[in-house]
């Protein structure tokens, strides 16, 4: 029992962390997904939208918003695993997910409250707010730098 929900803990923490670092998050596009940030750095750029160095509960929830309405291709408002998939380019030419990846229907697995294999965006926002609660390990409200890393660094560990 208790390595079921070490798993699914880290496999909450790697959502949360895909959620965090996907898709465009603030400035003049908030509404077009972009490419998974490659440090940090880059993170906090694209989420910080008053610049002040951290990303704030609001900054980081309006970033899940636009990351759902991104992924949502339909319009539907739910994510399929194809979605996700086509969102994030998370499978290779034979339809499998990268070596060391963890698959979008793992990561639905983990935040679909009502186990339908989609991701509503009550339920996408729920895991991401989770998720910020997790990073935010000095409890001030505001991502930094250091957290996003340490963030970053819970995901790897989930591989």
């Amino acid at each position: 029992m208790k390595r079921l929900m070490l798993c699914s803990s880290t496999v909450a923490s790697a959502v949360g962390c895909f959620m965090l670092s996907t898709g465009a998050l603030a400035g003049d596009t908030p509404h077009k997904a972009h490419a998974v940030p490659a440090s940090a750095d880059a993170e906090l750029q694209m989420m910080d939208q008053d610049k002040d160095g951290k990303i704030s509960k609001m900054e980081h929830a309006s970033g899940a918003k636009a990351m759902f309405n991104s992924m949502d291709a339909d319009k539907s408002g739910k994510v399929t695993v194809a979605e996700m998939d086509a969102a994030q380019k998370m499978t290779t030419k034979t339809g499998e997910t990268p070596p060391g990846k963890i698959s979008s229907a793992e990561k639905i697995k983990v935040v679909d409250t009502d186990s339908d294999g989609s991701l509503t965006e009550e339920e996408h926002s729920l895991g991401a707010e989770k998720m910020f609660g997790r990073m935010d390990t000095d409890k001030d409200g505001r991502l930094t730098k250091a957290e996003l890393e340490a963030g970053h660094k819970m995901m790897l560990s989930a591989k």
